[in-house]
């Protein structure tokens, strides 16, 4: 599915000699069999279907719709999304903003050439040379690490001497815990003496650096906010609670239904399931519906027990949870019975209550929080976020934690040498990308605050499920090492410090 929606995202399809092996064709005819009978799509599908009725209408309104088209951001986007672009701006004058060392989304299949071949077919170049937001210090560490790839057309920011030097500190912890409570603590300090929490922003690459320091801080009484709302659904279990409220809201939900009959079998029941489809296309019914005649004895359907015996407990966990459907509250306590299982859910899902008061918004928000985080450029809590998540933001205080090997960069992929090599670089920019989303205010008399932090251990299973290799590992221990990044930055940067107190 992955390579399906990766060949669309890069237009390889469009591509003259692109050849599909025969098993290739065939599971893609299987695939969108699949789709269909369940009434579905892949979010992979969206920017193709559109691209193709674009591409295929001439006379489409929407390619004469728009006079003038500006596009942010644009190295951030695959193939498929620019030549849309191009479509929709064919009849308009365009202006792309963009800069490929910031290119940090190769997981969605951008394409940062798009931006460097802009410029290169005719249309005027505005190059932007100076970096107003940083302090000095910063913009000279960032050049430096930058500089180090190379894929990329040779240039430096310009520093603005009014920014200053700004205050830069790396520091090196001896466990994750030490880590977190340094943050903490500086955080709270900083909080005290009159930052608001809104000014300062707290970057991981995974939750176990980002989640001591979350709680910490909140049980220090500092307002804070974290945004791995994506995360929420990383466990069956809460994939299980989402499939379930759906199917609540849409008896006829037929992802949600097939997902639920599977879940607890080691082959997801897939031999009795496909039974069931093959009834139902030569039947033309719901999986639903013949489950329902199914189970009430109106029609037959050999070897399908273990099937409707998992139908009918989902029917009767629905018909549990729909008793509270006009009291979101109830509802929300008995669809999360327990929510320091389900914490990241629990969290969402409270927090989408408390924007609607009934069932169908607070599902609306609870999917838009999870599949559409939004993080304002504005807001009254220390923000907690992965450094993708910190794109387009700037603040006055940045401190990006857990700065090793196996995360910052992340691990090789060991595919081949030249993916290997352009996922370093990809990790490259992306700090690159946070360590300049620090702020210098010098009017405002804030000169830019940027600490980097990596702990020497953390727990072994940790360290194995933030797929960081450690350099030893001793019982449930693992000793780490510093970002190769730390060191790329250049003399600009200082020397790091044991157990700094920030």
């Amino acid at each position: 599915m992955k390579a399906y929606e990766a060949a669309w995202a890069r237009l390889q399809p469009e591509q003259p000699g692109h050849a599909q092996l025969p098993e290739d064709v065939a599971f893609e005819a299987d695939l969108l069999r699949w789709l269909r009978f369940h009434e579905a799509m892949l979010i992979g599908e969206v920017i193709p279907h559109l691209y193709h009725y674009l591409r295929e209408n001439p006379a489409a309104p929407e390619l004469s719709e728009f006079g003038h088209v500006l596009i942010d951001e644009y190295q951030d986007l695959n193939r498929a999304e620019q030549e849309v672009l191009q479509l929709l701006g064919s009849g308009a004058a365009m202006c792309v903003i963009g800069d490929d060392d910031q290119s940090i989304y190769s997981f969605k299949h951008a394409f940062p050439d798009g931006v460097r071949e802009w410029s290169r077919n005719g249309r005027e170049d505005h190059a932007i040379v100076e970096c107003r937001r940083c302090p000095t210090t910063v913009v000279r560490m960032a050049n430096s690490l930058i500089a180090r790839n190379q894929n990329r057309d040779p240039r430096q920011m310009n520093e603005r001497v009014e920014n200053g030097a700004g205050n830069v500190i790396i520091g090196q912890y001896q466990t994750v815990s030490d880590e977190a409570g340094a943050v903490a603590r500086k955080i709270a300090q900083l909080v005290e003496a009159g930052v608001s929490p809104g000014d300062i922003i707290v970057l991981a690459q995974r939750r176990p650096f980002a989640t001591p320091i979350f709680d910490l801080l909140r049980e220090s009484g500092v307002p804070v906010k974290s945004y791995y709302a994506e995360a929420a659904l990383d466990s069956l279990e809460a994939q299980e609670r989402f499939a379930l409220l759906k199917l609540i809201l849409n008896p006829e939900d037929r992802v949600a239904l097939r997902w639920l009959l599977g879940r607890g079998h080691n082959r997801w029941r897939a031999n009795e399931y496909r039974r069931l489809v093959e009834y139902c296309e030569q039947n033309n019914c719901s999986p639903r519906n013949a489950l329902e005649q199914l189970s009430d004895g109106v029609i037959q359907i050999r070897n399908l027990g273990g099937l409707l015996q998992r139908f009918r407990e989902i029917v009767a966990e629905a018909e549990r949870l729909t008793v509270f459907a006009d009291d979101p509250a109830t509802f929300l306590a008995e669809w999360i019975p327990n929510p320091e299982i389900l914490p990241l859910l629990s969290d969402v899902a409270a927090q989408a209550l408390e924007e609607s008061d009934e069932l169908e918004g607070f599902f609306d928000n609870l999917s838009r929080a999870i599949t559409e985080p939004d993080v304002p450029a504005q807001v009254d809590e220390v923000r907690v976020m992965s450094l993708h998540k910190s794109k387009g933001l700037s603040s006055r205080y940045v401190f990006i934690v857990g700065c090793v090997e196996g995360l910052l960069p992340g691990s090789p992929r060991g595919q081949n040498q030249a993916e290997d090599a352009a996922k370093l670089e990809e990790d490259r920019r992306l700090m690159f990308v946070g360590i300049t989303r620090v702020k210098a205010d010098p009017e405002g008399g804030h000169p830019g605050y940027l600490a980097l932090t990596y702990p020497v251990t953390m727990n072994l299973g940790d360290a194995f499920r933030s797929q960081i290799t450690p350099v030893r590992q001793q019982g449930q221990t693992a000793f780490l090492r510093a970002s190769r990044f730390v060191g790329e930055m250049g003399p600009a940067a200082p020397q790091p410090i044991a157990s700094p107190a920030l």
